[in-house]
């Protein structure tokens, strides 16, 4: 039986279930396995040596599992710069080969990276790769999280069935072998709002989004009828819990590309994820985000989040910094919340795709209370399908990237849902009848 289960089990954090502490981690970024500038070793070291406790080295197509994987130093894909820099820096570990007078560097694979770095309850290594295609002009990514080999995968004619079959065949891995699988899709908006919401609408079996990938957002300056990210994630919700249906949890990593650049693009330490889970260990980890008992932030840490589904109130504390305040939004939308849509045209302009937009409702996602402070509440009214809170404070992002807020921010996810609507028979009244 697959330890993961869909449905009412993600809301046991709302039911109030126990666990034991708060781990940091990135769930996105690259190495020289494929287009980041860093050896996996000091990829995945930046994080370790930066206080975060996990990590999945996501890089594109496949699995690091090549034990023949060789660079070729002063290359187009190896500088010389680098494999200097790295061959000073691990001496005893780095693998040297010289042919032809030329020297090859090899790659370590995730399992030997793993018993490098690998410390109970200190730092774990989460195996995934990402899957990315053009398809239609559209770019489309998604990450496989705790997997074991390279997944089988087939692409579809559209990004919604690409989406399907991806998740499909991860799920289907993940119930083979026993193993609690994530699939995230990855920077909806990048790099010019190539996915739109109404793709998630129709797939709710995926259930994590990138809300921030720090250097994931459009890549022009967007038509003014555009949804920002979080009113993106408030669309695909808004629909989805009216219908019955989970939420998608959002998500924030860096996709980063680049270590030796302190003000370059695709950096580390601009987004993660907090998960409360039992233990360090890649089961709990998943089945916890799963629960929805996570958080994203790009800055602001959180000493607490709780959802009493007997109240129907959403707490938030954060863990403050000196010299900096905060303000707590709680955003939600209500049950019976205007449906319609509203097509228009935004051509293409130089470089810029053209690309066919649809304008949602302005009642989903509206802020329903705004605290100005450290810890803040909110009770569910009757037709209210969820809320989540985003906290927000007065440190302005360092060296801004495209996709990350001005100011440092952090993410709860969406309580209420279902369970609630199910304990409420008002709301079940207010809820479009199926």
């Amino acid at each position: 039986m697959r330890a993961v289960v869909f449905g009412t089990v993600v809301w046991m954090l709302c039911l109030g279930a126990q666990a034991e502490g708060w781990y940091r981690g990135n769930l996105h970024m690259h190495s020289l396995w494929s287009d980041g500038n860093a050896f996996p070793e000091d990829a995945v070291g930046w994080y370790r040596d930066h206080g975060y406790q996990f990590v999945t080295l996501s890089d594109h197509q496949a699995l690091q599992l090549d034990t023949n994987a060789w660079l070729e130093a002063g290359s187009k894909k190896l500088s010389r710069e680098v494999a200097d820099h790295f061959l000073k820096a691990h001496p005893a570990s780095a693998e040297v080969r010289k042919e032809g007078g030329k020297q090859y560097l090899r790659l370590k694979t995730v399992w030997e990276l793993k018993k490098m770095f690998d410390e109970p309850e200190t730092f774990l290594m989460v195996p995934g790769h990402e899957l990315n295609r053009v398809i239609g002009g559209l770019q489309v990514h998604m990450n496989a999280v705790n997997v074991h080999d390279t997944l089988p995968y087939r692409y579809g004619d559209t990004p919604a069935e690409t989406f399907a079959r991806i998740e499909l065949a991860l799920r289907s891995w993940g119930d083979e072998q026993d193993v609690p699988t994530l699939f995230m899709l990855n920077h909806p908006t990048w790099p010019y709002f190539d996915i739109r919401p109404e793709v998630l609408i129709g797939l709710p079996q995926i259930r994590f989004v990138e809300v921030c990938n720090a250097d994931g957002g459009s890549t022009f300056p967007p038509n003014r009828s555009w949804y920002s990210v979080e009113k993106f994630w408030d669309i695909v919700n808004a629909f989805r819990i009216e219908d019955g249906y989970d939420p998608v949890f959002g998500t924030a990593s860096d996709d980063t590309h680049t270590y030796t650049d302190p003000k370059g693009s695709a950096r580390p330490g601009e987004g993660w994820v907090c998960v409360r889970a039992a233990r360090l260990e890649p089961s709990a980890l998943v089945q916890a985000m799963y629960r929805g008992d996570f958080y994203a932030s790009t800055g602001v840490t959180l000493a607490d989040v709780a959802f009493d589904a007997g109240t129907g109130t959403l707490r938030v504390k954060v863990s403050p910094d000196a010299g900096v305040t905060y303000t707590v939004r709680f955003i939600t939308t209500k049950a019976g919340f205007d449906r319609t849509t509203e097509t228009f045209d935004d051509p293409a302009k130089e470089k810029k795709p053209a690309r066919t937009g649809i304008r949602y409702s302005d009642a989903i996602g509206r802020t329903a209370k705004t605290v100005e402070g450290a810890e803040a509440a909110y009770t569910l009214e009757p037709d209210d399908l969820y809320v989540r809170a985003t906290v927000t404070s007065s440190r302005k992002a360092v060296n801004r990237v495209s996709n990350e807020p001005d100011f440092d921010t952090a993410w709860t996810q969406p309580c209420g849902g279902r369970l609630w609507q199910a304990r409420n028979p008002l709301k079940a009244r207010l809820a479009p009848q199926k």
